[in-house]
């Protein structure tokens, strides 16, 4: 069969709802206040363009081809992590971004298309039809640990644990051996008292006494929180408008154009916009779902399943930080929240998404 003939409904249906949220996208980042650009709409319409570029190149080169290049993608992604702790721009007390001048670069966002090639190549590679023994499990562990550690240090504990939910969210379709998994449990819990005390930082920590006790620090490490929250229950159930929601125009709720724009739309347009908006998510991981299933081999299957992972996790850290479920972690919202590097990156996953459907049928 031709490449690319015979498209099913579930590859229009993918860029039908891509398209739809691009396009709410620029309609709500329009009267955004505080520290967005002026005319971030329009910013965001042109990153939307560049994204569109990169996912027209990954959806036409052969996929394989690119498996064939994940170990230099993957290692130039390790480099760009180590240059952001070298040389990277500081903003907010976090080195994430490489500054080109004209523009800046945030490479732990790339770092998860390469964490979901780096993995759909290797368990492809290294099939375990028995399950994975915890000597199988190195390799994996020390190709998400390394981009973890580095992105750790800028420090983004956010991406951090995304790359993490990845990973585990790949492996989830790998079978275990019983030992493994038991061992990897109790793992786990010996970890998590071990991670607070020694691991995590103190802003951290009080990022999450804020959510587990609402009234801590409301003017300090709970104001995002705290004003997102007002911002989502005001709304109602229809939104007071665009343009005219009070926490957003009054300059309460900050960084309603990147971090918390869901928070945004929710104000202005209520519960049936925010419903709304996440059918187009569901269905948007859906369609990606269906490419997995219907992949011509298991790389594929895998690199759509990492995909998936991938806007999945961004969903729920980012609306359940907004809904003040979820400690604030400077997660977007996918192909919602202002940012080019998020733009670019969820553009280039869903391009390679496409690449493998075209290809379900070419032998």
């Amino acid at each position: 069969m031709k490449r690319g003939a015979g498209m099913s409904r579930a590859h229009w249906a993918l860029l039908l709802v891509a398209l739809s949220l691009c396009a709410l996208s620029v309609c709500i980042l329009q009267g955004t206040t505080g520290s967005a650009p002026p005319g971030v709409e329009r910013a965001q319409l042109r990153w939307f363009g560049v994204g569109a570029l990169v996912a027209l190149v990954a959806s036409q080169v052969e996929y394989h081809t690119l498996k064939r290049l994940t170990p230099a993608f993957y290692v130039a992604n390790l480099g760009a992590l180590a240059l952001v702790l070298l040389i990277g721009k500081r903003v907010n007390g976090s080195q994430r971004w490489l500054d080109f001048g004209g523009f800046t670069v945030q490479p732990s966002e790339l770092a998860k298309v390469g964490l979901v090639l780096a993995l759909a190549s290797w368990i492809e590679a290294t099939p375990r039809p028995r399950g994975y023994t915890f000597t199988d499990l190195v390799p994996i562990a020390v190709l998400l640990g390394l981009p973890m550690f580095l992105v750790f240090q800028e420090p983004d504990l956010g991406h951090t644990l995304m790359l993490f939910f990845i990973g585990a969210s790949m492996m989830s379709a790998e079978r275990l051996r019983r030992k493994t998994a038991v061992g990897g449990m109790i793992l786990g819990l010996v970890g998590m008292p071990l991670a607070w005390l020694f691991v995590l930082k103190r802003y951290q920590k009080e990022r999450i006494l804020t959510l587990i006790d609402g009234q801590v620090d409301h003017l300090g490490a709970g104001w995002h929180s705290r004003q997102s929250e007002v911002a989502v229950g005001s709304g109602g159930l229809l939104g007071k408008g665009h343009g005219l929601g009070s926490q957003v125009a009054g300059g309460f709720l900050p960084e309603n154009h990147t971090d918390f724009v869901f928070a945004k739309l929710a104000e202005e347009w209520g519960l049936l916009g925010a419903a709304l908006t996440l059918a187009l998510y569901l269905a948007l991981i859906l369609s990606i779902l269906y490419t997995a299933y219907t992949a011509r081999d298991r790389f594929g299957s895998l690199l759509c399943l990492g995909v998936a992972a991938m806007v999945f996790w961004h969903v729920v850290m980012n609306v359940g930080m907004v809904l003040n479920m979820l400690p604030v972690k400077g997660v977007t919202l996918p192909l919602m929240s202002y940012g080019g590097s998020s733009v670019v990156t969820t553009c280039l996953g869903l391009g390679l998404v496409l690449n493998v459907h075209a290809q379900r049928h070419v032998f």
